[in-house]
């Protein structure tokens, strides 16, 4: 008789089981290596053999921080000057003021919207902080003018908005003033460009013409009026927190924040820069307009006012045409 000897069963290999609180993987150490951790004994079911290998935790991974732009910090530094001084007007005025002291201080800028505290002025250059003339934008890669940006946003932070298609002082401190003389320059080169709306599509706001209006202009009216209208509304918020924002990837949907607050629709874009260019009840107004024209088109200039309905309709067409271009391609850049 033969007799068939059965070799005995080898014994099964341990199944790599993950644990249910994903701390490890049970493994037969005798047969699996733990490659990048180590075993840890008494976590798993199963024989001493049976163990849970634990990997090494990897650290987050912690991005370098941002350089502060260096306009930022210089804003930081006055406004924190700006609180330590006090008085009877708010940090973030006085920091405007100081933007604007040099070049927007004299007598027409002080019948404008006031004139500066000479004392925090003292105060600031007590401190050792000199005034700084520029910086570069994120978006467009120009050097933008501090001294204007400060006293634009000034204007719209102490002097309140115009309601409806109105313009006032708040205005005339960013975008209308700009405008005006905007117009004497297109009355100067009429006589090559008689349609005011197609010498507007052609020249406002464009970064390649050096313009009254070019295209920095209206970047620094833009911020100048969003910033200034966010600080008006929260008066406890920082300029130099609020100018960060923009610099760290609001520039993206600047142009259409200030479109969309100050003008709304194109119809409204029209009527608004109509109305900027015509006399109203501001005596003030009425005189720097006449001054801005003359200083572009000259002192026999034709005059907004004696423009035909046809002309004023054109040109303040062209205005708005431009605007709204401006923020389709800002829209189609950021992809929104």
């Amino acid at each position: 008789m033969y007799v068939v000897r059965l070799k005995a069963a080898a014994p099964a290999r341990a199944k790599a089981v993950a644990r249910q609180d994903g701390s490890g993987q049970c493994l037969d150490k005798d047969r699996n290596a733990c490659t990048g951790g180590s075993f840890k004994v008494g976590l798993c079911p199963g024989g001493d053999n049976v163990q849970c290998c634990q990997k090494a935790a990897t650290p987050p991974v912690t991005p370098p921080p941002k350089p502060t732009d260096p306009f930022v910090t210089y804003l930081r530094r006055l406004y924190q000057l700006a609180t330590q001084y006090g008085g009877d007007r708010l940090a973030n005025q006085l920091v405007m003021e100081w933007l604007r002291h040099e070049e927007y201080n004299g007598l027409q800028w002080k019948a404008l919207i006031g004139g500066v505290d000479d004392d925090f002025t003292t105060h600031v250059q007590n401190a050792g902080v000199t005034s700084m003339a520029t910086f570069r934008d994120p978006e467009y890669g120009l050097d933008i003018k501090i001294s204007h940006l400060g006293a634009c946003m000034n204007g719209v932070f102490v002097k309140d908005p115009a309601s409806g298609t109105d313009t006032n002082r708040a205005d005339v401190v960013g975008w209308g003033g700009d405008w005006m003389t905007f117009y004497g320059e297109w009355r100067r080169d009429s006589d090559e460009q008689a349609s005011g709306g197609q010498y507007a599509r052609d020249h406002l706001a464009n970064a390649v013409d050096d313009t009254t209006f070019k295209l920095r202009d209206l970047v620094e009216d833009a911020d100048c009026y969003n910033i200034g209208m966010r600080l008006r509304s929260n008066p406890s918020l920082s300029i130099a927190d609020e100018m960060e924002k923009v610099l760290a990837g609001g520039y993206k949907s600047r142009m259409k924040s200030f479109v969309e607050g100050r003008f709304g629709t194109r119809s409204n874009a029209q009527a608004i820069a109509k109305s900027m260019l015509l006399p109203g009840d501001d005596v003030i107004i009425n005189a720097g307009r006449i001054r801005l024209v003359q200083q572009q088109g000259g002192l026999i200039v034709k005059l907004p006012l004696w423009l035909s309905d046809e002309e004023m309709d054109d040109l303040t067409k062209g205005f708005a045409d431009r605007l709204f271009s401006i923020v389709q391609l800002e829209n189609a850049a950021s992809g929104s």
